[in-house]
């Protein structure tokens, strides 16, 4: 529970980097640039991130698209919770620093990233969504449709970056247990981050994941 278009993959590393070039700036001599870009919280240990744990807290592209390679599996989404809020204090506590009382209306959503062939839930995330920075086509199908944001954006060609990424650890309530699948306690990773449309901020998303199961999809793609 993702910025790439995926269409163009304007939001991927190589074409920012492309992008910078062409219109006259200059590569960065800071040659770990991009894995600088992620704020890991203190409570995770890095050296003991696996590869493929890493490339899902820091991926700019779109999660659905990196889950349906992984799991070999077209991904659905299972909408656990959507309303359209006027009052910003029931926005996350971990999006509030980010949402203000006079940007209008936000839409809560709180869904599962699943495998569709084998009903697998592989992401719990939570979104906060500016819907009056959104295109009215792109917006009323976010809402009335159960197709990924990631896939949404390359269907509407919305122009798309994600920013302000940082991630942490933490242990798994008994509500996430119950959407992922996995014991209470078990250890999560998550991140957070930004999503800009058109210049303005438009979301900000929460993905949790089990870090164990992402082992096992470590080795059935290296399989």
């Amino acid at each position: 529970m993702d910025a790439d278009k995926e269409g163009s993959k304007e939001g991927s590393g190589y074409s920012h980097y492309r992008s910078s070039l062409e219109c006259g700036g200059q590569e960065t001599a800071n040659a770990d640039y991009y894995p600088d870009k992620l704020l890991i919280n203190k409570n995770i240990n890095k050296n003991k991130l696996s590869h493929l744990q890493k490339i899902l807290l820091m991926t700019d592209g779109t999660v659905t698209e990196l889950l349906e390679h992984l799991s070999r599996e077209p991904i659905v989404i299972e909408k656990l919770y959507q309303a359209i809020i006027n009052n910003h204090d029931e926005v996350p506590a971990s999006h509030a620093h980010g949402v203000y009382q006079n940007e209008g209306p936000v839409l809560i959503r709180k869904i599962i990233l699943k495998g569709k062939h084998t009903d697998k839930n592989y992401i719990y995330a939570e979104s906060t969504i500016l819907i009056d920075r959104l295109p009215e086509c792109f917006r009323n199908e976010l809402i009335d449709s159960k197709t990924p944001i990631g896939k949404l954006w390359s269907k509407h060609k919305l122009e798309t970056y994600k920013t302000d990424f940082s991630a942490e650890s933490e242990n798994s309530n008994v509500e996430i247990s119950g959407y992922l699948s996995v014991p209470v306690d078990s250890e999560l990773l998550s991140r957070t981050y930004s999503v800009y449309s058109c210049g303005e901020k438009s979301m900000i998303i929460t993905e949790k994941f089990s870090s164990s199961l992402f082992v096992g999809l470590l080795s059935t793609a290296a399989g």
